[in-house]
């Protein structure tokens, strides 16, 4: 861990710790096993934050606790309340880690200092028209902007922004000069996975790229089941990551990590989990000469 209040500072790029990774341990926990294993940020969600001021912290508190293990909080996960619908009705499972007001994400961006927020959409397909989605995401821009706040739009395959190209078109239409992307190797690939499109993101609008692997073919019960249980680390499935990041790299990102929801990495001690996610992901990022 570093000395305290000593924060790292990254060299070629950051190294995000997402909380999938580690989802079944408290805020603490995460954080000292993304310090322990040597990640320069960490990205933490409504769900978690809400749930570390439940058990008494403050997030005065949980701020000095990042800061205390050498890291900052580069994102604000999951932000779903800038739609009017933020979980999906057919998985009233994940209402708990979706349904959070706008006003918590800015909250937590301002006590924590994360400096960008990654915007979902969890609806079904087609309950939102296009055009509000375009306004709804223009209007988040601008809220974040008065606060020095990027805005990440991530599609998700099985729910209402499934693909990169509506990706693309919302943030286009928007014109926000603070909104942009998280690319999700997993999602690209389960979705529509022309890596052409990738060439479609502007300069400097990649603002995170979130890696995981899988089996080519689904596995379990649905699209959602797989997203959720069956991910693996970088080098350990069979998704043709090489030529994704080689299409990622082009445009200069500078924050990976992996995002790895997966019910075999839940059985390891969080910071086990965070070492072999991390040690995954140094090494496709060295094999395609991205620098530490």
């Amino acid at each position: 861990m570093a000395r305290t209040g000593e924060v790292r500072r990254r060299a070629g790029y950051d190294l995000t710790l997402w909380p999938a990774c580690v989802r079944g341990y408290p805020l603490r926990e995460q954080i000292a096993a993304a310090s322990a294993a040597g990640y320069s940020c960490i990205a933490v969600n409504s769900a978690t934050y809400v749930a570390a001021l439940s058990e008494g912290l403050s997030g005065a508190e949980i701020a000095e606790i990042v800061k205390d293990h050498g890291l900052r909080v580069s994102w604000v996960d999951a932000v779903t309340g800038w739609l009017p619908v933020r979980y999906p009705p057919r998985a009233p499972e994940l209402r708990d880690f979706l349904d959070h007001d706008l006003d918590i994400a800015f909250e937590m961006a301002e006590t924590l200092g994360a400096t960008s927020l990654l915007a979902v959409g969890s609806f079904d397909h087609a309950t939102i028209p296009m055009q509000e989605l375009v306004d709804r995401f223009g209007s988040l821009c601008d809220r974040a902007a008065r606060r020095g706040l990027r805005v990440g739009l991530e599609f998700i395959p099985f729910w209402g922004i499934a693909t990169l190209r509506t990706a693309l078109d919302i943030v286009a239409a928007a014109g926000a000069s603070n909104g942009g992307f998280v690319l999700d190797s997993w999602h690209f690939y389960r979705g529509d996975p022309d890596l052409a499109l990738i060439g479609e993101i502007p300069a400097g609008k990649l603002y995170a790229v979130q890696l995981a692997d899988a089996a080519l073919r689904i596995r379990g019960v649905n699209l959602l089941d797989d997203c959720l249980q069956y991910r693996c680390a970088p080098g350990q499935g069979a998704l043709p990551l090489d030529d994704f990041m080689a299409s990622v790299t082009r445009l200069g990102a500078s924050d990976f990590g992996p995002e790895i929801f997966s019910s075999a990495l839940d059985t390891l001690p969080a910071q086990q989990a965070a070492e072999l996610c991390a040690d995954a992901t140094r090494a496709l990022l060295k094999k395609h000469h991205i620098a530490a």
